[in-house]
């Protein structure tokens, strides 16, 4: 994929999302040689447009047009250059846990949750968060991190069978005894400047987004997780090592191994099959050979974009937030486990 793809690509992603602004910046972007070679001049691997934007708003670029903008990137080229090699791309998309809650629901408990890619460990908390999708509502229900998703298919989120007392269904979490991530550069939620560059991360005009963000840094700060720094697969048997014995150890990932190349993405997988560990992914369609193709036609292209799996088994297609899901199975445990939480 070539600088101009990535951004033009980008363009569409953001006006999907809702940042007009970002749309215009990137399309601006694809199509400018001048700025295309300013970008170019940065490792390969820190020319995403989303590290770019961000790198500039930290440096002062102005909120403003893309010929503004422009103007200014082109000033400050050399700056924005030697930042890119210092940062990474560390979103935390807390969206996501709607559907790693749906497949982590399928586990027995107690947990170990272990994620690969976790940055500031945020999605190491789907018990402590509350979730509404498809008339149903689970998890911590007095948690003021709130995520909803609009679900499609002919199933539902339902318990086996599902109580007197509640309308629709029953979603049951496992307890989870421990939290662990591996990152490159794990992110410190006691650290406010590193917060700070997570939040300058997200588009400047979904401030929905950042306060999620921040209502989910709350949630983590009373329990920070053991965050690691290290590589995906040499690090990942040491922690595993360090989960209670008495706990599935589940191994998650959202978006992290479509960064490695596909001989290290293939070594990664062997080794959670090697260790015994549930493996959770909800990671770009078509990506891992593990992960079966569920084979649905007729989905808009942005609607399948990632496949939410259990083990390689595939549950549902989502979006790449986890906020528009095509389920696949009914995504549920019996009740009567571990603790309940009624819906509707």
């Amino acid at each position: 994929m070539t600088t101009a793809e990535r951004f033009r690509a980008f363009a569409e992603a953001s006006a999907a999302d809702g940042s007009p602004l970002y749309a215009e910046w990137a399309d601006g972007v694809a199509a400018d040689d001048e700025l295309l070679r300013v970008v170019d001049r940065a490792p390969e691997a820190r020319r995403q447009p989303i590290l770019v934007f961000a790198v500039s708003r930290r440096l002062g670029a102005p909120l403003g047009p893309y010929a503004e903008w422009r103007r200014w990137l082109l000033a400050h080229a050399d700056d924005v250059v030697a930042d890119l090699g210092r940062r990474l791309t560390q979103t935390n998309d807390v969206r996501r846990c709607l559907p790693l809650s749906l497949a982590l629901a399928r586990v027995d408990g107690p947990v170990a949750l272990l994620e690969v890619g976790a940055s500031a460990g945020l999605c190491l908390y789907p018990d402590r968060y509350a979730y509404d999708a498809g008339g149903a509502a689970w998890g911590d229900r007095a948690s003021h991190v709130r995520l909803a998703a609009t679900l499609s298919s002919d199933t539902t989120v339902a318990a086996e069978p599902p109580p007197a007392t509640a309308p629709t269904s029953v979603a049951v979490l496992p307890a989870i005894v421990w939290r662990a991530g591996i990152d490159l550069a794990p992110v410190d939620v006691r650290d406010p400047e590193a917060v700070d560059w997570l939040e300058t991360l997200l588009p400047p005009e979904r401030t929905d987004r950042a306060t999620l963000l921040r209502r989910a840094v709350d949630v983590a700060r009373t329990e920070p997780p053991v965050l690691v720094e290290g590589d995906a697969v040499e690090a990942l048997a040491g922690l595993a090592a360090r989960a209670p014995r008495s706990a599935t150890l589940v191994v998650v990932t959202m978006g992290t191994l479509v960064y490695l190349p596909g001989a290290r993405r293939q070594a990664f997988v062997d080794e959670v099959h090697r260790l015994g560990a549930r493996w959770i992914s909800y990671e770009r369609s078509g990506s891992l050979r593990d992960v079966r193709d569920p084979g649905v036609a007729g989905l808009p292209a942005a609607d399948r974009f990632a496949t939410l799996a259990l083990d390689g088994e595939p549950l549902a297609l989502g979006d790449a937030h986890g906020t528009r899901l095509h389920m696949l199975t009914t995504c549920a445990r019996p009740a009567g486990t571990d603790a309940e939480a009624p819906l509707g």
